[in-house]
This record gives C-alpha cells, sequence and structure tokens, in this order.
C-alpha cells in the first residue's frame, strides 16, 4: 500500500495551493484545529498556506452546515450567489462574475471539475451531494492551472476514494415534510492490499412544493437517483491509479420557473407595464398567440371580412384575460403539467507516479449529458377559445381533420419533420389557449491532460503541462400552442382559400449545434527567495476553435417566404401551383418545404437555411503571485492575474438590426491582496481583490432569442471568512462580504421598457412579429389616428416595417416646409448602462454560524447547530430598471445531531430555511412576443425532518 512519498512530502513547499482554511468538526467535543489539505493546484497542500482565496468544505462540513447541494453554497461562501435559470441550466456568480451569457455555444466563466475533470453542461448543479472527500470554490480568475472559461473562479469536487486499508461503510435515511423520502450510503471493499471498491449512491424523492389549481394536484416534486463507483489501485509504492464512474438520472414534474410576475397592461401593446411588478396576467393581446390568429389574417389577405375567421380580434378585446394568476408564489393554475427529466454519465480516470524529484500525472475521461424539460409557457393560461362559425362552414376538410371536437390541437415537439399537428402529430387537443415549450439538450465531451511538477532540493521549481477538451452537442427550444396550430390549419385555407392545406410551420422551433476543441499548453515557476518570501509566476497559451450548425423555424413559414421572398418556390406537391402555397393536410413529413438545401446559405425561397459557420479564439493568459510569512501563523500575498474566456455565435434569428453575428472573447485583469492567520484557536482570512474586464458577455432578449453584446465593467470587493474555537464545546465562525460592480460605456434599448420613458414617443405592437417598435415624434403630431394609402388609419397595433415607409414618405414630403418632421422608427430607444450594475451580484453578504457540542449523560452527545444567512438587493438585468430589481433575504438553518461518544449510529433532526422565506435567486425577462413578463426562480419553502444513520 501506498505509504507517501518524497514529492507529497515537499508539495506544500512547492504550489501555491488554491483555498480556504476550515475547521474538522466530529461528534465529539474535543474540536481539533486542523485544516483542509486540497489538491486545487494539483498537489496536496494545507489550505492556510495558500495565497490565494478559495472556500473548501470538507464531507463533514458539508453535513454540518447542511450544503445539500450547489444553491446552497452562496450561504456559507463570500460573494458567491446560485439561481436556477430560464433554459435549463443554472448560474454560479462568483463576485459579480458568471452565466451572463446565454447562446447554445456560450460558456459560463465559472469552470466546473469533477476530481480534476472540466464537466460541460453538467447536472451536478441538480444533484444532492454523497460521499464526498470535499469541494473546493476557487475564487478569481485562474490564468494559469485553469484556463479557458475559468474568468470568474472554479468548482473542484472531489469524490471519495477506495481505500484498501479497511472494509468500510456508511447508510442514512431521512424523512421530511413534503413527504421528502431520502436514502444515502457507502460500501468500500479491499481488494487485497493494493487495490479497493467503493460504491455510493443516493435517491430522493420529495413531494411538489406548488400546488396546480387547475387539477389540484402537486408541482415541482423531486425524483433523482445517483450511483457512483471507484476502484484505486496502488501497482506500487509511488505509483496512484484511480477510475470513477457516475451517473445521475432525474425524471419528476420540477418547475424549470417557479413563478411569473407582471402588472398588466391595459392596452395590451406592452403585455405588462415597466415600472412595477405584481401577480397580474399579462395582456395576452400582445403576443404572438392572438396575433397570428387574429389581426395577421387581415393584414395577409388585405381584407377586414377575414376577422370573422380569427380567434380574436384585438380590436375589440383589448384586455383579453384568461384564469387568474394566483396571489401565491407556490401556487399556479394551468392544464398542462410539466415534465423534467435528464441524465449524466461521466468515466474518468487519472495516474500519478512520483519519482524521487518530480511527479507525473495524467487525467482523462469522457462524459454525456442530457436534458428534456416542458412547461406551459410562463406558467400562465389564456382564455377559452372556440372554433369560429366562420371557419366551419367555409373549410369542412380542415374542420373535420382538425377541429372536429371543438377543439385545437396542439403540435408534438419534433427534431425532423416538422409536420405535428399537420400530420396529426399532437401532444394534446384543447380549448384553451395556452402555449407549451420544451427545452431539450445533450451534450458529450472528452478531455486529457497531463501535468509534470518537479520537487528538487533548490529554491527552484517548476511545472509544465498540456490538456485537449472536445465537446459536441445541441440545445434546441420549441414553442407550441393552439392559437399557433389553428392558424397554420385554418390560416392557410383563408389565405390561399383551399381546404385541407396548412402552412408549413405550426411552432417554433430553434435549432442549435455546437462542436467546441480546446487545446491549452501551460507552466509555472516557483521560486523560493527565502524561507518566508516566495514567488510564482505562470502563463498558459489556450487555443479554441467552435463550429456552430443552427437555424431558427419561424412560425407560418410558408406564409413568411411568401409575404418576404418574391421567389418563394411553388409547392412540389401541387404541380403548376403557384405562391402562396400550401401543405395538404396529413402530410407527415414537411422539411421539404423547408429548403431543398438547408446547408447552403441564400437558395432561392429559402426560409430555413442552416448557418454553418465556425470561429478560432486564441489567448495567453498569466499570474504572478508574492507571498511572505512573517510569522509561522500568518501569510501576505499579493498576487496578479489575467483570466479569459472566448466568445462566440449570436442566435442566427437575432441577427440583424444592430445584432452582432459573433459575440467576442472577454478577458480579465484581476488584483488580490489577502492575509491569512491561523493561530490560538482562530482562523481569518480577508482578501481585496480589483477587476479589470474588457469584453464582459453580457445577455439579453431580442426577435425570441438570447443575444449576448460584450460591455467593459470594473469590480472591487473585499471578504473575509472567520472561525474562532470559542471552548472545547463551541465554534463560531463567520463571512462577510462587500461587492461594487460597474459597467462601463455601453448602451442598448431595454425590450422591457422601449420607450426608456421618454415624452414624445409612441410605443406600437407589430401584428406580424408580435414585436415592438419605437416612433419619436420629435414634436411632430403623433402617427397614431391618422391615415395613409395601404396602412389605412394608424392604431398601436400595426406592422413596423410599415411605419418605417410611413415616416420616411412624411419626413421627405415635409422637408424644408414649415410642418417639416423628424419621424424615426426604431426597436427602442437606447439607454446609458454606464455606471449600472452586474447582474446577479448583491452588494454586501454575510453569515453567521454557531455550534455546540453538549454531554447528554455520560456516554452521549447533543451537536446543536445554526447558520444564518443575510443578503442585500441585486438586480437581475443590466438595466437595473425597477423590475430588474430582486430584495435581498435572510435565511436560516437549524440542526440537532444526537450520537454515542463510542458508537457508529447518530439521529438528526434539522430544519432548512426556517424563516419560510419566498427567496427570489433570480429573474428573467420574457420576450415582447409572450408578454414582456418575468418568471422569477425562488429557493425551496422551509423543509424538516429526522434523518437516521450509521458508520461502520
Amino acid at each position: 500500500m501506498k505509504k507517501g512519498s518524497a514529492f507529497n512530502a515537499h508539495a506544500a513547499r512547492l504550489l501555491s495551493g488554491v483555498a480556504l482554511g476550515a475547521i474538522a468538526l466530529g461528534n465529539s467535543y474535543a474540536v481539533a484545529q486542523d485544516v483542509i489539505v486540497v489538491t486545487s493546484q494539483r498537489t496536496e497542500q494545507s489550505i492556510q498556506d495558500v495565497p490565494l482565496a478559495v472556500s473548501a468544505f470538507s464531507n463533514q462540513d458539508l453535513e454540518d452546515k447542511q450544503i445539500e447541494s450547489f444553491t446552497d453554497f452562496q450561504l456559507n461562501t463570500p460573494n458567491f450567489s446560485f439561481s436556477r435559470t430560464q433554459f435549463t441550466g443554472s448560474s454560479i456568480v462568483i463576485r459579480g462574475i458568471g452565466a451572463l451569457a446565454v447562446a447554445a455555444d456560450s460558456e459560463p466563466a465559472l469552470s466546473v471539475h469533477m476530481n480534476d475533470l472540466p464537466l460541460a453542461s453538467t447536472r451536478l448543479f441538480e444533484t444532492e451531494f454523497y460521499d464526498l472527500d470535499r469541494v473546493e470554490i476557487l475564487r478569481g480568475p485562474q490564468g494559469t492551472l485553469f484556463g479557458r472559461n475559468a474568468t470568474g473562479g472554479v468548482i473542484n469536487v472531489i469524490t471519495a476514494k477506495a481505500d484498501p486499508d479497511a472494509l468500510t461503510a456508511s447508510a442514512e435515511a431521512q424523512y421530511g415534510n413534503y413527504d421528502h423520502v431520502q436514502v444515502k450510503g457507502h460500501l468500500n471493499i479491499p481488494l487485497g492490499e493494493t487495490a479497493a471498491l467503493r460504491v455510493a449512491g443516493l435517491k430522493m424523492n420529495r413531494s411538489g412544493t406548488s400546488v396546480n389549481l387547475f387539477d389540484g394536484q402537486d408541482v415541482d416534486d423531486r425524483d433523482v437517483g445517483s450511483v457512483r463507483g471507484s476502484l484505486r489501485w496502488y501497482p506500487s509504492d509511488n505509483t496512484t491509479v484511480d477510475i470513477v464512474t457516475t451517473y445521475f438520472t432525474e425524471s419528476d414534474n420540477r418547475l424549470r420557473s417557479t413563478k411569473t410576475l407582471c402588472t398588466r397592461d391595459p392596452i395590451g401593446v406592452q403585455g405588462c407595464l415597466p415600472g412595477s411588478l405584481g401577480f397580474d396576467t399579462p395582456n395576452i393581446a400582445s403576443t404572438l398567440n392572438v396575433l397570428a390568429s387574429s389581426e395577421t389574417y387581415v393584414f395577409a389577405t388585405g381584407s377586414p371580412a377575414a376577422a370573422a375567421f380569427g380567434l380574436f380580434s384585438v380590436a375589440d378585446q383589448l384586455d383579453l384575460t384568461g384564469p387568474a394568476n394566483p396571489a401565491d408564489f407556490r401556487t399556479i393554475n394551468v392544464p398542462f403539467t410539466p415534465q423534467n427529466d435528464a441524465d449524466e454519465l461521466v468515466i474518468m480516470g487519472n495516474i500519478q507516479h512520483d519519482f524521487e524529484s518530480f511527479s507525473v500525472k495524467v487525467t482523462g475521461g469522457w462524459g454525456r449529458s442530457s436534458i428534456n424539460q416542458q412547461q406551459q409557457q410562463n406558467n400562465l393560461s389564456g382564455p377559452d377559445v372556440s372554433i369560429p362559425l366562420a371557419t366551419q362552414l367555409t373549410f369542412p376538410i380542415a374542420t373535420g381533420f382538425a377541429f372536429s371536437d371543438g377543439r385545437i390541437p396542439i403540435s408534438a415537439f419534433e427534431t425532423s419533420g416538422f409536420a405535428g399537428s399537420i400530420g396529426g402529430n399532437t401532444q394534446g387537443r384543447t380549448n384553451t389557449l395556452a402555449g407549451v415549450d420544451f427545452s431539450t439538450g445533450e451534450t458529450e465531451y472528452y478531455s486529457a491532460e497531463g501535468i509534470v511538477t518537479t520537487n528538487f532540493d533548490g529554491r527552484v521549481n517548476f511545472l509544465v503541462g498540456g490538456s485537449y477538451n472536445h465537446s459536441e452537442g445541441f440545445a434546441n427550444f420549441h414553442v407550441a400552442g393552439p392559437a399557433l396550430d389553428y392558424t397554420s390549419i385554418a390560416g392557410a385555407a383563408l389565405i390561399t382559400m383551399t381546404d385541407g392545406a396548412a402552412f408549413y410551420g405550426p411552432n417554433f422551433y430553434n435549432d442549435g449545434n455546437v462542436e467546441r476543441d480546446s487545446l491549452s499548453a501551460f507552466g509555472e515557476v516557483y521560486i523560493d527567495f527565502t524561507d518566508t518570501f516566495k514567488f510564482t509566476a505562470g502563463v498558459r497559451y489556450n487555443n479554441d476553435e467552435k463550429n456552430v450548425r443552427d437555424r431558427g423555424l419561424q412560425p407560418f413559414g410558408s406564409l413568411v417566404c411568401v409575404l418576404s421572398n418574391p421567389t418563394c418556390p411553388i409547392n412540389p406537391l401541387v404541380p403548376g401551383s403557384l405562391p402562396p402555397f400550401a401543405v395538404p393536410l396529413g402530410t407527415t413529413d414537411v422539411s421539404m418545404f423547408l429548403d431543398s438545401d438547408p446547408f447552403t446559405q441564400g437558395t432561392a425561397g429559402a426560409v430555413a437555411d442552416f448557418r454553418v459557420d465556425s470561429n478560432t479564439y486564441e489567448a495567453v493568459t498569466g499570474r504572478a503571485v508574492f507571498e511572505w510569512n512573517p510569522t509561522d501563523e500568518t501569510l501576505l500575498y499579493a498576487s496578479y492575474s489575467r483570466g479569459y474566456k472566448p466568445g462566440g455565435f449570436n442566435p442566427l434569428t437575432a441577427i440583424g438590426g444592430g445584432v452582432a453575428r459573433t459575440y467576442e472573447s472577454e478577458f480579465i485583469n484581476a488584483i488580490e491582496v489577502g492575509m491569512k492567520y491561523t493561530g490560538n484557536g482562530v482562523i481569518a482570512n480577508v482578501s481585496g481583490f480589483y477587476y479589470d474586464y474588457s469584453g464582459l458577455q453580457i445577455s439579453r432578449i431580442v426577435n425570441r432569442a438570447a443575444i449576448n453584446d460584450n460591455v467593459d465593467a470594473t469590480i472591487w470587493g473585499i471578504e473575509g471568512e472567520f472561525v474562532w474555537n470559542a471552548t472545547d464545546r463551541l465554534t463560531l465562525n463567520t463571512t462577510a462580504a462587500y461587492l461594487n460592480t460597474d459597467i462601463g460605456a455601453f448602451s442598448a434599448f431595454d425590450p422591457g421598457n422601449p420607450t426608456a420613458g421618454q415624452a414624445d414617443t409612441d410605443l406600437f405592437k407589430d401584428l406580424t412579429t408580435a414585436a415592438n417598435c419605437v416612433v419619436e415624434n420629435n414634436g411632430a403630431p403623433t402617427l397614431i389616428g391618422q391615415t395613409f394609402a395601404g396602412l389605412g388609419t394608424v392604431t398601436p397595433f400595426s406592422v413596423c416595417s410599415a411605419l418605417e415607409t410611413v415616416a420616411s414618405t412624411v419626413n421627405a414630403l415635409t422637408a424644408g416646409t414649415p410642418i417639416a418632421t423628424n419621424y424615426v422608427v426604431s426597436p427602442g430607444i437606447e439607454q446609458n448602462l454606464e455606471g449600472n450594475k452586474l447582474p446577479g451580484s448583491p452588494e454586501w453578504q454575510f453569515n453567521v454560524g454557531a455550534q455546540y457540542v453538549a454531554d447528554l449523560g455520560a456516554n452521549h452527545t447533543l451537536t446543536t447547530r445554526a447558520d444564518y444567512y443575510r443578503q442585500g438587493e441585486f438586480f437581475s438585468r443590466p438595466f437595473n430598471a425597477v423590475n430588474d430589481r430582486i430584495d435581498g433575504y435572510d435565511f436560516l438553518n437549524i440542526q440537532v445531531t444526537l450520537a454515542p461518544n463510542d458508537g457508529p449510529w447518530y439521529v438528526r433532526g434539522f430544519v432548512q430555511n426556517a424563516l419560510n422565506g419566498e427567496n427570489i435567486t433570480g429573474s428573467y425577462l420574457q420576450d415582447q412576443s409572450s408578454g414582456s413578463n418575468y418568471n422569477v426562480f425562488l429557493q425551496e419553502p422551509r423543509r424538516y425532518g429526522v434523518a437516521i444513520g450509521a458508520r461502520f
């Protein structure tokens, strides 16, 4: 068995590790002031000897502080925020930097690793922790040992490894409110003297924490399972081989977003008003669902009589309403039950051999993760609808095929064929106007890394290494709804006057495929000038290539083709036909109508070309660190590091109108100074930092797609972590953080407030796209109420391209006259964001924890622990609008554990979120075509229960 090596004995002298000290707490009240040994910089080192800011949590820390998943780290780590996000993902923000960009090929600023293996699109954020050795959280950019996208920091999850020295096992069962049942445990089996196998697993079920009034059922439940196998082999005293396999699965009705907030716009031009948020439903007169099944007919046919075929008339029903949005964060009222399915498989291994004066380590692995999530769009329902009499009488074939029972089909989600209800492929039928969206994605990846670290007797040592990472996968987003299916069928019959036909795009489908390759070489040199003064310098070369293949399929594609492209091809199923054309009902594959050559852009009549593109990004990053130990108990350090994250591609459907094809790479120059003290029962760590960001990637939504801008920003702050062994029974800990973030010179229009509150403007809803546009009158009379040839009388529901033509014509006709006009039509009035705060960045956070161990009779101890957390308010978007403001909140956990002084079992009672706060962790502004409402994400409500376990 491996007893250790010269390399490990001298590792602490060689490298600057990354972590923060922690106190190891056991059942006994004799608390030892030990510190965690970490390997965040590829070597074993006491965390208090590391000249950088990191938090580290042993497995015992995770249990003591009730850290069960990533969301709990924000309660125990300074300048750390966590929230679920709109498109099935999660966002971690460290010191103001996180997943601020949204795109199929975007990368988080935080690099997540398991046993040093980088993970791609991991589902690790959804699982519960079990059988871990520790978790290390590095705050700040990593310019050398962790490259590419580690501008915000690094999380390294270290699993418990197999041990040949002993047969061990553990088991725990929990039961709590919401019928929470969880079991977890491990079994470690020695395989002779040089090898061992460890198997661990977790299974958790919990009833929903929200209620659906529509059917009285609970929603937002959890059904999670995970299993891990680890094999460790020591072929020699200086060689270690580890192989780890982890599998995770989830299948439940977990909500992607918990609730929708809105203050209704009574006119319906916006759906929801800027300036306040309540429990209203958006005015759905502003949505594509309503417009596509009402006024669009009139626009496309040019005949007011076409309104009789619409499900709605916006002119007559400006305040369309459906079931009320329950005024409770944990209650919804929708006919569609959410579905959430995810899984992940990761296989990894590493080999390390320690020679006399250097060590070689090779790490590699493969992984695959997938997610499929459906729910009622925005968790809201619209009004009941019925098939218009005009449709039933005029188009009996279409009515008999699709609407025979008086209800409207909802197309099933497809990744090929795209026929949906046209071919009879449906996911249900309804008489309620309610959209359903579907997020799905899969990523497969592999990587390899090799590192050589020296251990010479002199004052100079070094590390060199190289890595290669490859990932490929897709991220798709669908939206379907009865209004879209109705228009696809009834609208095609009306406009073509061909009964039994349909427009071939019954739903919205965004198709994104991405392939990434990353190659890097890195090295560091370590110089001990004296026994107390040391210097580290490192450099890394990064080469990243991204290949994208994407397209966006808009509803009613053949209608769009006719209206936007006079060369639209004729219907290949109807010889001699002329545009506009439609697809015969019953057609099961309409992909041929999208484009005969979808991978060649610009072919005649194409409305659904794939974009096939690639970009290569290169960067050189690095760091320099000075560290000084004036006493044995104190470490002072100062560091400079440069981080980098590659750019990518904006969605194809959003390009144009000021939206660039790509977004650029971001770079950060970071300075950090700090102090660490360990002695007299106290651990005290304080750090201050200043970041200069160039090209920070930030997302906003335009034309039903999330696009990314590059902005400059400065960030600075101070943070501290403290542990005090007050007595041999009482331990106190606290963290505190102050953060200041400022966006540099940057302007953009706010899709949630296109007029920016500016007077002398009019806001319009585009009948063809459901987007908004603004007309700046500049002292001229409003266009609303005026009549123009080809446009009719202008109302707030108009066509923005037609308004542009009218404005240009009027400006030209009146130029040089006393009544000269200067109408300006735009998607919105740009606002200056300079000085605004970055999203997800509370200005201050702190927590206080206390643990007391008391004797209970002669043979047992009772350990009581409480952890209180408080954070200030922050903003969810860079516009820092009133509706973007998220209130600060309090959070309290309490735990009591009974255990024998000399025995394997324990009983634990726990309460999480004891204050039962409805704490919002993030929000997302929906597109203008959906009503400009905000979807919000909440922490779980109060949970309590009891756990019984044993360790052998």
